[in-house]
């Protein structure tokens, strides 16, 4: 798998659209400050394939898509064996905030898509391979020829696992070779071979069952056969010729049979024609019938003449607006009688208004004079209230000179009369005043009941515009009920007539059927004897029943003379025929066929057929069965030998050391790979080897020391599982041509744990890969001086808006 181009869009730190365009790019670093989303590549190339990474827990995608967005995006442009492919998948947020994949596709691109140009890139353009996100995982397996967890260990190293192939178990390296060098078509052939034996022994002991039910044939059994169906056929020729002549004889007595047959059906029909009692009345009965029906029809017609003339003048006369009308009238009548009394009412209260008008304002004027009378005595007794208190000599509060003298005066009782007075006074006038109030309240309703009855008056005035007098409308009423009452007995005389018409059209009708049913009688007699002639029928019932009679009598004796000739006919024949059925039953017995006593040539021609089939399928099962015998023992024999050539194969595949001798073989040869690189990038300290199913390293510093790979430092555990990574990438790719496509491999990290001299190894190792092996290499780093080594990168970069990327050159 070669990447060429990786779309993103809403992908974990990626918010918004960017694309990685690895085009012609042979070297490349992805580089950045930690957190900007390097690693985050590595996941969108994983997950478009796969549809999961490393980094997650398996089948979790909640953290797949950015979190300011509601869908993200991946698409990978990736080579695999020299054919071009696009992984798509689309990831949505739902409501509650869930993260689930809503569109996956694989496609195969066609020759000549420029991936790194948007407008040729477009959706559905290549083969479409998978459509689902299960079924792009597994098409996404077989184009590349590994699953996702050894694609993470021998193509896409990602960060912390970069080291796991050194450190698998036996059982996990020996599946990931098996995969990549196609090692499993052994163990497929194997399983095809104890398949192909157990077929091949099912088969043989199918064969030896079918050969036990076949039997054994001897050459006198089939010597016999032979014989009884050359005497058979023999006898073909004679049996023929008398069948025919028997055939020849059943046509004849068939003839006879017919003639005697038709005799007697001619002479039974003639028997029982008889002309049926009564004949002769349904004429007469039919003819009163029709008079009658005449006759009620015409009383019909003039009632309902009559009955028409009535209606028509009723259809002239609405009773119903003559009703109304005439309620109009008496309306009207009684309106102006109610407006005639309203007036007078109304004119005699409006005096009594005006009356109580004056009363109302008399009483007013004498309110003003005894409350100008009690103020009076009220001012004089005020004076009386000052003269108590003065004596002569004082001075006079009012005047302000000396009192000479104190008048007595006591002005109690003349205080209290006014003020009755007074009291009264405004009684008289409240009355006074609520009388005019209620007087004014009813003229008010008095005038507005005589203004509706006014109105009411002009209405029906309107409306009887045009209209008769209740004298006319009344006449009217009573010439229309008249004519209803005429028209009520004319309607009864209508029903009667015609309940008498129906009556009369069922006597007709009654007549007519039987007359019908007459005829019929007299056709069915007449079809039963229509083979002799009879007369034809005319229009007269009775004379045709006459002259059919007349007819039958005379025809009954030359049917008796046709019947005794065709008896005798018949038995001369009948012996003949005998005497043949004798001699084809007695050629037959010879060969125990069964025949029947009576028959028709066809018969025995038909048994005897019969028996020369069944005597030659006699013959042929005893010739296949000594064909089919010969036939099961070969195949039987060939069976036995398959069974015995796959049963060694699968013997030989079977035992684990022909697997474990391949396995050790593509160790050997990755050993070797691993140690050429191990030594280049350590300067000559280390060698690689496999020892007790484990890695070792040689250490040529130390006395040429083997010790377990795991005891390596961080930095030299780097170095050996880079070296080993670079191996499965480079030598046993070339071996993998019927398994996995490796034609890259991207490496997470783990640099900074180098010194200078093997950093500057490693960046040697990792170009001469991909000038002598073809193959794509990416790194994932933090450190500048192997960056600085790749010819390209990608600079990654994060912002308060999600991650960029910029790709330059050296």
């Amino acid at each position: 798998m070669r990447p060429i181009r990786l779309d993103l869009n809403g992908f974990a730190s990626y918010t918004g659209e960017e694309t990685f365009d690895f085009t012609d790019v042979d070297f490349f670093a992805l580089t950045g400050p930690t957190g900007a989303g390097k690693s985050t590549v590595l996941d969108a190339i994983c997950f478009a394939l796969y549809g999961r990474t490393p980094r997650w827990r398996v089948n979790t995608t909640q953290n797949a898509i950015a979190p300011s967005a509601v869908e993200g995006r991946v698409r990978l442009v990736f080579a695999a064996a020299g054919t071009h492919y696009v992984a798509t998948r689309i990831l949505r947020r739902d409501r509650n905030g869930k993260v689930k994949t809503t569109t996956a596709a694989l496609e195969q691109l066609p020759d000549g898509v420029d991936p790194a140009d948007d407008a040729a890139l477009v959706e559905g353009l290549g083969r479409a391979l998978a459509g689902s996100p299960s079924e792009v995982s597994n098409a996404a397996e077989r184009v590349i020829g590994l699953p996702f967890e050894q694609f993470t260990k021998c193509v896409l190293l990602p960060q912390g696992e970069f080291a796991e192939f050194l450190h698998a178990s036996p059982a996990d390296r020996r599946k990931i070779l098996e995969n990549l060098l196609g090692h499993s078509v052994y163990r497929r052939v194997q399983q095809l071979a104890g398949a192909k034996r157990d077929a091949a022994t099912t088969a043989m002991k199918t064969l030896e069952a079918q050969l036990a039910r076949v039997p054994a044939v001897t050459d006198a059994e089939l010597a016999g056969a032979a014989e009884r169906v050359e005497q058979l056929e023999k006898l073909t020729e004679p049996v023929r010729d008398k069948a025919n002549a028997l055939d020849g004889l059943a046509a004849a007595v068939d003839g006879a049979r017919r003639r005697l047959a038709e005799a007697e059906s001619n002479l039974a029909s003639l028997t029982y024609i008889k002309r049926p009692d009564g004949v002769a009345d349904i004429g007469a009965q039919l003819a009163d019938a029709a008079a009658a029906v005449a006759a009620k029809a015409a009383e019909v017609e003039a009632t309902e003449t009559e009955d028409e003339r009535l209606r028509a003048e009723l259809d002239g006369l609405d009773l119903a607006l003559i009703e109304r009308q005439l309620k109009a009238w008496a309306e009207l009548a009684e309106t102006q009688s109610k407006l005639k009394t309203g007036q007078e009412l109304t004119e005699e209260l409006r005096d009594q208004f005006a009356e109580a008008k004056e009363l109302e304002e008399a009483a007013g004027e004498e309110v003003e004079i005894q409350h100008a009378s009690l103020h009076k005595v009220r001012m004089a007794e005020l004076a009386g209230t000052l003269r108590a208190g003065l004596a002569v000599g004082d001075e006079c509060p009012v005047c302000d000179r000396p009192v000479e003298t104190v008048p007595e005066h006591d002005l109690s009782e003349s205080m209290q009369h006014a003020e009755e007075a007074s009291r009264t006074a405004t009684i008289e006038h409240r009355d006074a005043q609520a009388a005019v109030v209620a007087l004014q309240t009813k003229l008010e309703n008095y005038e507005e009941r005589l203004t509706e009855l006014q109105l009411a008056e002009r209405r029906l005035n309107k409306k009887l515009e045009g209209v008769a007098e209740p004298a006319a409308l009344q006449a009217k009423r009573a010439s229309s009920e008249e004519a209803r009452q005429q028209l009520a007995g004319t309607s009864a005389a209508l029903k009667a007539a015609r309940r008498a018409l129906r009556e009369a059209e069922k006597r007709k009708q009654t007549a007519d059927e039987r007359q019908q049913r007459a005829w019929k009688e007299f056709q069915h007699a007449r079809d039963q004897v229509a083979a002799l002639a009879p007369p034809s029928a005319g229009d007269d019932l009775a004379g045709s029943w006459a002259a059919l009679v007349d007819w039958a009598k005379s025809s009954l004796e030359r049917a008796g003379s046709e019947r005794e000739a065709a008896r005798t006919e018949l038995t001369g024949l009948d012996g003949r025929a005998g005497t043949l059925r004798g001699e084809l039953r007695l050629a037959l017995g010879e060969f125990d066929i069964d025949v029947p006593r009576t028959g028709a040539g066809g018969d025995y021609v038909a048994r005897h057929a019969a028996a020369v089939e069944t005597s030659r399928a006699a013959s042929a099962r005893l010739a296949e069965a000594r064909r089919q015998r010969v036939d099961l023992e070969a195949e039987t024999r060939r069976f036995a030998h398959e069974a015995e050539v796959a049963k060694a194969l699968a013997s030989h595949l079977e035992a684990r050391r022909f697997m474990e001798w391949l396995l050790s073989e593509a160790l050997d040869e990755l050993v070797a790979g691993a140690t050429v690189m191990l030594n280049q990038i350590t300067a000559g300290q280390y060698d690689l080897i496999y020892r007790d199913q484990d890695f070792w390293v040689v250490d040529h510093h130390d006395a040429d020391m083997a010790r377990p790979a795991r005891s390596l430092s961080g930095g030299e555990t780097f170095a050996a599982s880079l070296s080993l990574a670079l191996a499965l990438s480079d030598q046993l790719a070339s071996l993998a041509r019927h398994g996995a496509c490796l034609e890259s491999i991207i490496l997470d990290e783990g640099f900074g744990t180098l010194d200078p001299e093997t950093l500057d190894a490693v960046a040697t190792t990792l170009e001469a890969l991909t000038l002598t092996a073809g193959r794509t290499v990416g790194l994932v780093t933090h450190v500048p001086e192997l960056a600085e080594r790749v010819p390209v990168r990608f600079r990654i970069t994060k912002d308060a808006k999600g991650s960029h990327v910029e790709k330059t050159w050296s």
